[in-house]
């Protein structure tokens, strides 16, 4: 069964007269009576009854007549929807991307894509570095931006931004005064840690290794949110990226020697709509102006 027979069917339904539904469309009689007759077989009912060389829709017929309708309806509308979506200056863009991004990286990004191209509609996923990689390669998303650069050759990865990694500290916290510190200072104090696994807690780890920072307590698993406030909150400090900090007003804020870099990601030989590749296009003129 196809959109051509359910058309066929509708409109010879709606004239019960084989010979004006032929003429509207444009169809000789014959190839319309073996359509009607092809639909019959398939669906295994008669939807006409025949009186002579006149035809009248039957009980069947007249309960298939309004499935039949919907149907192609349906069609109709899921063709226009995915005619808008492949349209470069309307199409749904999937992005996904970790949440230490959430906060104003991802936001203001979107922000200078869109004063260019202000009709796409995004679709987002937050999650874990290694989950947004495995998502992207099962076209689930478009594209992903990460913290660390894949290995994975079924995708191709490009950095488009590299941001500062901060210490913090509550306003509250002694050492919050000082313009300068080591991190022999920090040795009775609770570190505040993201969870395991993760690229950012990866790369903070090397950096608390090389410089021989000692807590007297460390707190894990925690995602970015909750590290912001408990270091308001003087539970603790934590290196967080530069990124999630902008509109804080509790938390002293120290610049590291230590940056992380984003990455754009998406499947080398995965399709991607006219708006994505522009969304890709943007990232990438990010990336020149490094």
């Amino acid at each position: 069964m196809d959109f051509n027979q359910l058309h066929y069917f509708i409109v010879t339904a709606e004239t019960e007269h084989l010979t004006l539904a032929s003429e509207r469309l444009d169809l000789s009689q014959s190839a319309l009576s073996r359509a009607i007759q092809n639909l019959e077989s398939e669906l295994g009912v008669l939807l006409f009854d025949r009186t002579g060389r006149g035809i009248k829709l039957n009980h069947f017929g007249r309960q298939f007549y309004h499935r039949a309708l919907d149907l192609t309806e349906k069609l109709a509308f899921a063709q226009k929807e995915l005619l808008h979506l492949a349209d470069p200056d309307f199409g749904m863009i999937t992005l996904g991307f970790t949440h230490t991004l959430g906060f104003s990286f991802v936001p203001e990004l979107l922000k200078g894509f869109r004063q260019a191209h202000p009709k796409n509609q995004f679709s987002f996923r937050e999650s874990r570095t290694n989950e947004l990689l495995e998502l992207v390669k099962s076209d689930e998303l478009e594209i992903g931006l990460a913290v660390k650069e894949t290995t994975d050759t079924s995708l191709t990865a490009f950095p488009i931004a590299t941001e500062k990694m901060v210490l913090l500290l509550s306003h509250e916290h002694p050492l919050s005064p000082q313009s300068d510190f080591d991190f022999s200072t920090f040795t009775q104090d609770t570190f505040i840690h993201f969870d395991r696994g993760t690229s950012t807690r990866l790369l903070v780890d090397q950096y608390l290794a090389k410089h021989k920072a000692v807590f007297a307590r460390t707190i894990d698993g925690l995602e970015i949110a909750s590290i912001l406030g408990l270091v308001e909150a003087n539970i603790g400090i934590a290196i967080v990226p530069q990124s999630v900090v902008r509109h804080l007003t509790h938390i002293r804020v120290y610049p590291l020697e230590l940056e992380r870099t984003v990455y754009a990601v998406y499947k080398k030989q995965g399709f991607l709509t006219d708006a994505a590749k522009r969304f890709l296009s943007f990232l990438m003129q990010m990336n020149n102006k490094r």
